[in-house]
């Protein structure tokens, strides 16, 4: 069944589903509909998680009831795959096909969709997901759609902004989401139970972190190792939250995925001198360092959610500074 983001969390507060499928053009987007799912199947009795980053070359047995141990305890489980620029080809396809016609009842399925071409919404699989399950998609959010978009963010965090804040914040954040939550998280704390005028937005930008979300990006795309890492300390010490600096170093490294595969940065949204920082990284990087890095992510995204016993904000810098 397919439903707007309003819709998905209204039926998600009633029941938990068996399958979820997320489409999205931003990694910020898909994690905000999948943490609503997991804060529900945690509360459903799901404990453990299992992440498919998905590549021409996975098996996807995974799916398949006959490569599952016998449990005699019938634990719950969350499947987490993730498409990333791509498709889930013809074998990944029949698979989805066949699990949507037997679903397991200790299984809960999230399939989340990045930057996949709009005809993929429509194909077979997708078509068997929306049957069998819950489908959502979210619309890119672009310059004309940025202010709507940073007024339904803040509204989720109780937050009230006129309209010469909005586009100012809109304005300053040029099209980057996780900066724009980052500082409506940062308004949220000092001006709670308040209207948040352009002054107040003026005086909240000027006074921002010696280091914020661009510099981030920016440091760990030229490969500064050690400058990134002061970034991760200075943020962390002045209280910005894991989730945050996950979805920074998230955003690049698929960006950069995507820049392997399509030979490319013209699908990417950003200026000219960050897509030259892109195309310029991407030609000392592999495929399996690639790989790796968003297995990485994938565990540290767990470990935020509180399904592992790995230390975030540990994993944070060992995943800086090994890339």
């Amino acid at each position: 069944m397919k439903l707007s983001k309003a819709h998905f969390i209204k039926d998600l507060e009633t029941k938990l589903g068996p399958i979820y499928s997320f489409f999205a053009e931003e990694s910020i987007q898909i994690s905000e509909l999948t943490d609503e799912v997991i804060k529900k199947a945690k509360l459903a009795g799901f404990e453990d998680k299992q992440t498919h980053i998905i590549t021409k070359d996975t098996d996807w047995s995974f799916l398949s009831s006959e490569n599952e141990n016998f449990d005699l305890f019938g634990s719950k489980k969350i499947v987490e795959i993730k498409l990333i620029g791509t498709g889930p080809g013809n074998k990944g396809s029949k698979a989805i096909k066949d699990y949507c016609l037997d679903a397991d009842e200790n299984k809960l399925l999230i399939i989340s969709a990045e930057k996949l071409e709009k005809k993929q919404q429509t194909s077979a699989w997708a078509k068997a997901l929306g049957e069998s399950g819950i489908f959502v998609v979210e619309p890119p959010v672009n310059k004309s759609s940025m202010p709507s978009w940073i007024k339904t963010k803040a509204s989720s965090l109780n937050l009230n902004l006129d309209v010469q804040a909005v586009q100012l914040l809109s304005e300053k954040t040029e099209g980057n989401l996780l900066a724009a939550s980052h500082e409506l998280m940062k308004l949220s704390l000092l001006f709670s139970e308040q209207e948040i005028t352009l002054e107040n937005m003026e005086k909240s930008i000027s006074n921002s972190s010696k280091y914020g979300i661009f510099d981030l990006s920016n440091s760990f795309l030229e490969g500064n190792r050690k400058r990134t890492v002061r970034i991760i300390e200075t943020l962390r010490a002045e209280g910005t939250q894991p989730p945050l600096v996950l979805w920074a170093l998230s955003k690049e490294i698929n960006n950069l995925y995507k820049v392997l595969e399509q030979g490319t940065t013209k699908n990417i949204w950003g200026p000219r001198y960050y897509l030259d920082l892109l195309s310029k990284r991407s030609n000392s990087l592999s495929y399996s360092k690639i790989k790796n890095s968003l297995k990485d992510i994938a565990e540290i995204d767990a470990a935020i959610k509180g399904l592992s016993d790995k230390n975030p904000w540990q994993s944070i810098r060992d995943l800086a500074l090994n890339f």
